[in-house]
């Protein structure tokens, strides 16, 4: 039995448009992927932050424990490294 499979050209699915244009607003942005799909589906674009997990947080800690400066430490993360470094500041703040 022959199986055809037909690719209709230039149909494509909301989800696939919508990957394109959050790798195109990581790129033009410099974002992470995660950023850039919260901020396509976002009232207030401009507004939306990189959300840091507590996997992340504790990352960020063996990295600073390692010797790493918080520029470093901020480029995995793309964003200033002042941002990052205030609110590693105010969460030790609010746990410790």
């Amino acid at each position: 039995m022959k199986r055809v499979v037909v690719l209709m050209a230039g149909v494509e699915s909301y989800e696939v448009k919508l990957n394109y244009y959050a790798m195109a607003v990581a790129i033009l942005t410099d974002c992470s992927i995660e950023t850039a799909f919260e901020k396509l589906q976002s009232d207030h674009p401009d507004m939306v932050r990189p959300q840091i997990s507590e996997e992340d947080y504790q990352d960020i800690s063996r990295f600073k424990e390692s010797g790493l400066y918080w520029t470093e430490i901020a480029s995995f993360y793309n964003i200033p490294w002042y941002n990052l470094y205030k609110r590693v500041r105010d969460r030790k703040g609010k746990v410790g």
